[in-house]
């Protein structure tokens, strides 16, 4: 969700390395003080034959619900055809690039992508021209099946990412690797790899190269998207207790949802924020802002969670 810049790792620029060192290691420790990639590789041999594959990196999905935060991993189904819209603005060189980095992710991963307008489900790339170059944004959206949520298995919720947008610079000079890293975000990987065989990474060269190998045909393979897609979507990484009166807005609109037939909850996650949506028949959110993600991790109670306009109307009028 939070608009990123990546940037080169050259030998004069310090800031780049500190900072990007310094939100990789928060990152790291963050999630490795709740839940440990160990322990989600007893239960699918498939992650742990993919070391090292940093997937103890990723930012979960967050789902406060029934007095427990449930953390857990998302992503397109296995052999799902996937839609993807490309920029109507595109030139034909950028769409060359685009198409040949979406060919590196299927060829890598098993998906399928149709190429065609989206109808509420599916990948958008979009460019703009007032973002500045390097700067790209992506936000992906998990629908969890409400109907199906209290018979899920203990470790696996029924969850699957249905949309996703990309938006990025249309002047980004390392267009392909840009786009080779968001599409890994709109793919289920959220947040960023410390480190590793993988374009999830920051500040690195590595991206714009692995971009330039993917428009030239050449062998792709990103261990820490690659880890995602080795393990089920809805993989739950840790329930953390809360109050029940903290989790009664969205215990309230899951019930509420069910009974109006909305569609939802889809669950959004950005580096400091989430968000839970439900989408009315007119397409209109209703929504509830997740914040405190990083606090949350170590504290549960310090999540915040605010409901917008249109939700709180609903939950006040609502038995």
């Amino acid at each position: 969700m939070a608009q990123e810049k990546l940037e080169a790792r050259k030998p004069g620029n310090k800031r780049g390395w500190l900072v990007a060192g310094l939100a990789a290691l928060v990152g790291l420790g963050c999630a490795e003080g709740v839940w440990r990639a160990e322990d989600l590789e007893l239960r699918h041999p498939a992650l742990r034959a993919r070391r090292p594959h940093r997937l103890g990196d990723t930012t979960p999905y967050y789902l406060p619900a029934a007095g427990r935060l449930t953390l857990f991993l998302c992503r397109w189904l296995d052999g799902a055809t996937v839609p993807v819209s490309l920029p109507a603005n595109a030139t034909p060189d950028q769409r060359r690039k685009l198409e040949a980095v979406l060919g590196a992710w299927q060829r890598s991963l098993g998906l399928s992508f149709e190429l065609r307008e989206l109808s509420g489900v599916g990948i958008e790339i979009r460019l703009f021209d007032d973002m500045l170059a390097y700067q790209a944004n992506t936000v992906a959206d998990c629908a969890i099946d409400a109907k199906a949520l209290a018979g899920g298995t203990p470790d696996v919720l029924p969850a699957r990412l249905v949309f996703a947008s990309i938006q990025m610079a249309r002047d980004d000079p390392r267009l392909a690797g840009t786009a080779l890293h968001e599409l890994g975000h709109a793919l289920g990987f959220q947040g960023h790899a410390s480190r590793g065989r993988t374009v999830m990474v920051t500040a690195t060269d590595a991206v714009r190269l692995a971009g330039e190998r993917a428009v030239a045909g050449k062998p792709f393979d990103d261990a820490a998207v690659g880890a995602l897609y080795a393990v089920p979507s809805g993989s739950v990484l840790a329930r953390l207790p809360l109050a029940r009166q903290h989790t009664s807005s969205v215990d309230r609109l899951i019930a509420i949802g069910r009974r109006r037939g909305l569609i939802g909850p889809l669950v959004r996650v950005g580096d400091e924020e989430g968000r839970i949506a439900w989408l009315d028949p007119q397409g209109r959110a209703i929504s509830l802002r997740l914040s405190g993600l990083r606090q949350a991790l170590r504290n549960p109670s310090r999540l915040a969670i605010e409901p917008s306009a249109r939700a709180r109307q609903l939950l006040e009028t609502e038995p």
